[in-house]
């Protein structure tokens, strides 16, 4: 076989390996790319589900119980672990609506 016939298809190979390798490549940076947006997007949502729970103060809504006993509700962070306890259960709502989970557990 003749030199530049070989020299031609090491020359090939090599244009393949390194197209083979910059497609992999751009493969996973277009898949890192799209889990970085769906993070970015998951951390605007639960920023967006945190300040709705702000305005959520239980002691507020009571007016007919006694200053001491809404200052010691407040002392204790009663709003604060209503709201806690609303989230939980929302997440885990929502979480039993993933496919191929099951709903009552």
């Amino acid at each position: 076989m003749p030199q530049w016939l070989i020299d031609f298809g090491n020359w090939l190979l090599d244009i393949l390996k390194t197209l083979s390798n910059t497609l992999l490549t751009m493969m996973k940076d277009v898949f890192l790319f799209a889990f970085e947006q769906i993070l970015i997007l998951i951390t605007f949502i639960l920023d967006g589900m945190g300040s709705l729970f702000e305005a959520l103060d239980i002691t507020s809504y009571m007016s007919g119980i006694p200053s001491g006993t809404a200052w010691v509700l407040s002392q204790i962070g009663l709003g604060q672990a209503l709201s806690m306890i609303i989230a939980a259960i929302t997440i885990r709502i929502f979480l039993q609506l993933v496919p191929f989970t099951r709903l009552g557990s």
